[in-house]
């Protein structure tokens, strides 16, 4: 099974949000974690369990259980985002 349509703008739209609410909180985010090495890795991985939270339950809606290979390709989705997170720090 291949990610849907759906799904996958659910996961994309998800993604943005989050880098959205990013660029918006990055003055926050320095001061509150000043001893984060990586705080792009770090906000990046946070976006991802998000996104994988919105995954599991779209397929969960449709009843659907997700395979090895969707999850790769969710993989694929969301690792486009990590050079837009990298470029905000």
């Amino acid at each position: 099974m291949t990610i849907s349509h759906d799904v996958k703008m659910a996961i994309e739209n998800n993604m943005e949000l989050m880098l959205n609410q990013t660029k918006a909180y990055l003055p926050f985010l320095k001061v509150a974690f000043p001893a984060v090495r990586d705080l792009s890795e770090l906000t990046f991985n946070m976006m991802v369990g998000n996104a994988l939270t919105v995954f599991i339950s779209q397929l969960a809606m449709r009843m659907q259980s997700p395979s090895q290979s969707d999850f790769a390709e969710f993989g694929t989705i969301v690792e486009a985002y990590k050079s837009k997170v990298k470029e905000l720090f």
